[in-house]
């Protein structure tokens, strides 16, 4: 049997689900880190964290806050993609042990489902890489080139 249609997609339509999805993942962590930062500050946000019984709340709130805003740019331009991912991971693990799990999986009910799903899709970031339309390629691919031009050199 034949199943020519069960293939990974060509290299460049790879590039752009994975662009696709890096930003799509990257608006809705910025829209979080947003919130913290310029619509609730780090002082609502600290009050909401320690409501929510989160250890050491102004260092984590104050994490969470730059992680989330600062990294959901860097996810979307495809920077520091491994680390950022990692790092948003842990955010959002602590999000579900902390604020959600107890409540089951239904969004509704405020549930882990949301949370879920955004740390595997930071943890299949983390795990593949941002993909050839990122800053992550473009910076691998200068780098390869001043390694070439520094060997050439040295021969």
């Amino acid at each position: 049997m034949n199943l020519e249609f069960n293939r990974p997609l060509p290299a460049p339509a790879r590039d752009v689900a994975l662009l696709v999805g890096r930003v799509v993942l990257g608006v809705v962590m910025f829209a979080h880190g947003y919130q913290k930062m310029l619509v609730n500050g780090i002082g609502r946000t600290t009050e909401g964290f320690e409501t929510l019984s989160i250890p050491l709340a102004i260092v984590s709130a104050s994490f969470v806050t730059v992680v989330e805003f600062a990294g959901s740019v860097l996810l979307i331009l495809g920077g520091l993609t491994t680390i950022v991912c990692a790092l948003m991971g842990v955010i959002m693990v602590g999000a579900g042990v902390f604020v959600h799990y107890g409540n089951g999986i239904f969004l509704a009910d405020k549930g882990w489902e949301l949370v879920g799903v955004i740390t595997v899709c930071l943890l299949f970031f983390a795990a593949v890489g941002p993909g050839r339309f990122s800053l992550d390629h473009v910076v691998r691919r200068l780098q390869d080139k001043d390694r070439r031009e520094l060997e050439l050199a040295t021969s």
